[in-house]
């Protein structure tokens, strides 16, 4: 009885001590390959950094425009002084005609124009509509929402001070005149984005796209490196023994994580409370979301690792996935308008969900329970993942098996012209 259980012993200590070779030999793969450094380490510590320092100011305040004044009057220049006064708006020209306001445009000294029509005095005094045209800038859709910001809020003022003169000429008091203009006053508070800001808006989807899509590059290189480096072209070394399917996955998984787990304090915690982003979750609720985050990561990236023949070919993906997943990420438009086949594209990719349970945890102040639906669809993702990189590893090492008893067995001139054969190839 003993003997047996012996055994068992030993294979079960053999497998650790395998496993753990694997792991401290993927570790020195990452730190004696610059390109995999840069990507792995020096893009999550830059990139962060870089995007919040560009929108630091988060939102566009004195935004230059041009006021058209076909008025000429009293009132279009008091709606003037009123634009001016805006957070939003600062009146840096004065144009005579639309033509000149074009000009100033083209030359990039507004980003935007007003304009105030010639009848604007008389249609007040006459109690007709009037029209205020607002021409924005689109080259950035920034500069249209201030312009429309502060125009409308002028817009709205200058109407109720209208409506409570004209109140007032007919006998109503201040406060009959203002409560018959606002019977119903409403505050607007801001839940999740107090300061409505671009970077508080965009910088979470930014964290987990650098995580997922720098993590599977990374892995995408280093798979395409073996297979350069491989005599055959093999994945998994010919000359290693015991490297068996989840000794390697395992092995590799836990290299990937441990330096990822570093990195997700640093871009979750470390970056957020250096730019004054929203941080209402607790280190035991981002740990319950990001842990299935990173394995379905590092577990998707193996699975598709198999597909990368030279370290370029991973780069191709990262430039044509990382945009689209911003769009999928539920961010850009509600999920709610997305057709039934791009909720399932979406599904595929980890950080869709991560991003929409790490926007509910850290900015709308979420619990586990309440992000259970995204962190069960990561578990999930963790589960078919590790599956789909278990069996393309379990292939990869039986032809590695494969390729070394061919070796051992063929003439070595034949060897020979094989592996030629390969380089050429590539």
């Amino acid at each position: 009885m003993k003997e047996p259980r012996n055994n068992t012993i030993r294979r079960i200590n053999s497998g650790f001590i395998n496993t753990l070779k694997i792991w401290l030999r993927e570790y020195q793969v990452i730190f004696t390959d610059v390109g995999v450094i840069i990507v792995m380490i020096a893009a999550p510590l830059v990139y962060p950094v870089l995007y919040s320092l560009i929108y630091k100011p988060e939102i566009i305040t004195d935004m230059p425009i041009a006021v058209v004044d076909l008025s000429k009057s009293a009132d279009s220049r008091q709606f003037t002084r009123q634009l001016n006064a805006t957070q939003e708006l600062k009146v840096a020209y004065i144009a005579t005609s639309m033509n000149e306001g074009i000009e100033q445009f083209k030359l990039r000294n507004i980003r935007g124009i007003i304009e105030i029509p010639k009848s604007f005095s008389k249609d007040i005094a006459q109690g007709n509509q009037t029209n205020i045209s607002a021409y924005a800038d689109m080259e950035f859709f920034l500069y249209y929402k201030t312009l429309l910001l502060g125009t409308s809020f002028v817009t709205l003022e200058t109407g109720k001070q209208i409506q409570v003169r004209n109140l007032m000429q007919q006998g109503e008091t201040l406060n009959e005149a203002d409560a018959a203009v606002n019977p119903i006053l409403i505050e607007d508070t801001s839940v999740a984005n107090a300061v409505g800001g671009f970077a508080t808006y965009a910088i979470p989807v930014a964290l987990m796209l650098i995580i997922q899509q720098t993590m599977i590059l990374a892995i995408g290189i280093m798979a395409g490196t073996a297979r350069e480096r491989h005599a055959m072209g093999t994945l998994v070394p010919l000359d290693k023994n015991k490297l068996g399917t989840f000794r390697q996955v395992i092995g590799k998984g836990a290299a990937y994580f441990t330096i990822y787990a570093m990195m997700s304090v640093y871009l979750l915690g470390i970056i957020p409370q250096i730019f004054g982003y929203y941080r209402l979750a607790n280190f035991n609720e981002l740990a319950a979301l990001i842990t299935p985050f990173l394995l379905s990561c590092i577990f998707f990236g193996m699975t598709i690792s198999v597909l990368f023949k030279n370290r370029e070919s991973p780069m191709l993906l990262f430039l044509f996935t990382s945009f689209p997943l911003f769009f999928l990420s539920g961010i850009i438009w509600p999920l709610s308008n997305f057709s039934n086949i791009w909720l399932i594209v979406r599904e595929v990719f980890p950080s869709s969900n991560a991003v929409m349970g790490y926007i509910k945890m850290n900015t709308l102040g979420a619990t586990i329970t309440e992000t259970s639906r995204e962190i069960t669809a990561l578990w999930i993702q963790t589960g078919i993942y590790f599956l789909t990189a278990c069996l393309v590893y379990y292939v990869q090492v039986k032809l590695s098996e494969s390729k070394g008893k061919e070796i051992n067995t063929s003439p070595i001139t034949s060897i020979k012209h094989k592996i030629a054969g390969r380089l050429s190839v590539n």
